[in-house]
């Protein structure tokens, strides 16, 4: 199987993922909103449904770029579940919880400014409830939905893959190379396609990426890359592929 067949394959599951769990956000924001309406604040239905992304995505992707590496379906993967699941739970406590703190704050923020104006306005009661639904379920929402989750998707399955190929390189103590994927977009960013060259960097080599819009550069690990800044990252869906390495940077389809 070559390079570009993979790349191929993995952008389709991603997207089928991004579409699966943009529907499941867009449930999670109305029912936020109906519980704004209702109480005043808004309920925790994102962090459930942001939890069960995190566990489907790691428990799919990590054994997934492990049997890339490896060439097998079943060698070491059921070695690595125990130590993958306490990954999962780590990064659940850290970065889970910090994003989708983000998430609601932003929400939250919205349905506050919306009232904030009604009452400035004059509006009725059905007006605000009516641009709060529209906030949380209608355009606006699905918009919002389909960001968040190709943006959050795009971090958990990238860090997962570097996760396992990190412990792929451990336990067999081979040399890894990464290569950037670029997904393809309506509004791609041309600097990332451009990092989409087939040519493979050493496993802890960072790409430098510069955002022409900002400026920025960021030195990025792999696309989503927590450290890097938001025009680098939010609605991004490019995904990292790593490939074992060789010397002379001759990594080919054998490596697969």
């Amino acid at each position: 199987m070559n390079l570009r067949r993979i790349a191929h394959i993995e952008s389709r599951l991603q997207s089928s993922f991004e579409r699966r769990y943009a529907g499941r956000i867009l449930a999670a924001l109305k029912k936020q909103g109906e519980s704004y309406l209702s109480n005043g604040y808004i309920s925790n239905d994102m962090y459930r449904v942001m939890e069960q992304m995190y566990d489907d995505m790691i428990r799919f992707w990590m054994p997934r770029q492990y049997r890339q590496l490896e060439r097998s379906t079943v060698k070491a993967v059921d070695f690595f579940l125990p130590k993958w699941f306490q990954f999962m739970q780590e990064l659940k406590i850290t970065e889970l919880v910090t994003r989708v703190k983000g998430i609601d704050e932003t929400t939250e923020n919205t349905l506050r400014d919306i009232v904030t104006e009604g009452a400035t306005k004059g509006w009725t009661r059905g007006v605000i409830t009516d641009k709060i639904v529209k906030a949380t379920s209608g355009k606006i929402g699905n918009i919002r939905s389909r960001t968040i989750s190709r943006t959050e998707l795009g971090l958990v399955i990238n860090t997962a893959k570097s996760k396992s190929a990190e412990d792929w390189k451990e336990e067999t103590g081979s040399k890894l190379g990464k290569l950037w994927i670029h997904r393809g977009a309506k509004d791609p960013r041309d600097w990332h396609m451009y990092l989409d060259n087939s040519m493979a960097i050493p496993e802890n080599s960072r790409w430098q990426v510069t955002d022409p819009n900002t400026g920025i550069t960021d030195n990025m690990m792999y696309p989503h890359d927590p450290s890097a800044s938001a025009g680098n990252v939010i609605n991004c869906g490019c995904q990292v592929i790593y490939v074992r390495w060789r010397d002379n940077n001759n990594y080919g389809t054998a490596n697969f």
